[in-house]
């Protein structure tokens, strides 16, 4: 059993995905898989989920959408399970889900990344690295809306992002830039303002010979945050530029 966050919110059993239902109903399991085994309160959890506009009859949806959920959780079958059958419990005033983390792939890719963070061999630490990344399957939580799901959305990039970063600063300490190279230029297709990625990219280059390449990146880089964001880069981007100038990287 799998619950996906990174990509659209989803449960799957033996790799075949089980319907969660509505949008709404969705969307009511976000915050109990971000926080399992922790009680959400009702009024936090109906928040979460309606902003500020919930329905008049609130609570009876909530109490719906809770039961229709249960019933889905009780109905897998038993003999595709590796855990013990997830359960949402009534807490507090609030809701629990009642969960092995490991069956959530945000805490899978916590676990995976903290791991990496504290291994002392560089390969292991790389190995660690991709296999975190690799669990994100596209834009987190793609089928759920709502201000404070967006918010969630932007913070998960982040979390993406720093964690690539890490794997490319492992991977250019090992000589491997060329890989570093076509997994960022890639990435960068998508973010490119991210300053640390582009960071990595530069480092990546310089090793492998490529100034020329570099220099021209971060002109581009430059000119798109200039005219995006209204600034320069950040102090750490132009010391790099510094340094790619006088060749003392």
């Amino acid at each position: 059993m799998k619950f996906q966050i990174l990509g659209s919110l989803e449960l799957y059993v033996a790799d075949a995905p089980i319907n969660l239902g509505p949008p709404k109903q969705r969307a009511i399991l976000l915050p109990l898989l971000l926080e399992p085994n922790t009680a959400i309160g009702f009024d936090t959890l109906v928040e979460r989920v309606w902003d500020e506009t919930p329905p008049t009859d609130v609570r009876n949806v909530v109490y719906t959408y809770i039961t229709r959920l249960r019933r889905i959780l009780e109905s897998v079958d038993a003999g595709r399970r590796q855990h013990a059958i997830p359960r949402i419990d009534r807490r507090n005033g609030g809701y629990l889900l009642d969960i092995a983390p490991e069956c959530i792939d945000l805490h899978r890719f916590y676990q995976l990344r903290n791991s990496a963070r504290a291994s002392v061999d560089p390969w292991e630490c790389a190995r660690l690295q991709r296999s975190a990344l690799d669990l994100w399957d596209s834009t987190p939580i793609a089928n759920i809306t709502g201000g404070w799901a967006g918010r969630i959305r932007e913070w998960l990039d982040r979390e993406r992002l720093d964690t690539m970063a890490e794997w490319a600063e492992t991977e250019i300490m090992l000589n491997n830039s060329a890989i570093v190279i076509t997994e960022l230029r890639r990435e960068m297709a998508n973010n490119p303002h991210a300053e640390l990625l582009i960071e990595k990219l530069l480092h990546a280059l310089m090793q492998t010979g490529r100034t020329i390449e570099a220099l021209e990146l971060y002109a581009t880089a430059r000119g798109r945050i200039v005219e995006t964001m209204g600034a320069e880069p950040g102090p750490r981007l132009r010391e790099i530029h510094r340094a790619l100038l006088a060749d003392e990287l």
